[in-house]
């Protein structure tokens, strides 16, 4: 006797599993708040210099080594903004960036591909991401 088999859609494989490596889960800002408290305060830029070899090692993929996100990101119809862009970077607060990076793109209302990081970055690295990403613009 053949076994039916299930349709695609709910057959686990390597697809689903990758598709679930970048899509946020639940409780994912929640674990990001348990290990670094997600909450800024006081002056949020720490060391640029610090922060580029991070921003290399974490971000440049979908961001670009120089903030321009000239670069293919996949499940997006839009890359990520351009973080040269004095204009747009103004819009920006720190506190803003210390979220999106700590817990996340849905965490500010961004696309779910941007990682929270809180759980791999302390606290001082995400100040330090953050004075490196304002060089990108000078703001």
């Amino acid at each position: 006797m053949r076994r039916a088999l299930r349709p695609a859609a709910v057959r686990p494989g390597l697809a689903a599993l990758l598709l679930a490596a970048w899509l946020p889960v639940a409780g994912a800002a929640d674990t990001a708040l348990a290990a670094n408290n997600c909450s800024p305060s006081g002056d949020l830029r720490g060391d640029p210099e610090r922060g580029a070899a991070l921003h290399l090692k974490h971000c440049a993929d979908c961001h670009g080594a120089d903030g321009r996100a000239n670069v293919i990101v996949m499940h997006m119809d839009q890359g990520p903004a351009d973080q040269s862009d004095a204009t747009y970077m103004r819009t920006l607060t720190d506190q803003y960036l210390y979220v999106a990076t700590c817990k996340g793109g849905l965490a500010v209302g961004k696309n779910g591909v941007m990682p929270a990081w809180g759980d791999v970055l302390s606290d001082q690295a995400i100040r330090d991401l953050i004075a490196h990403i304002r060089t990108f613009s000078g703001t």
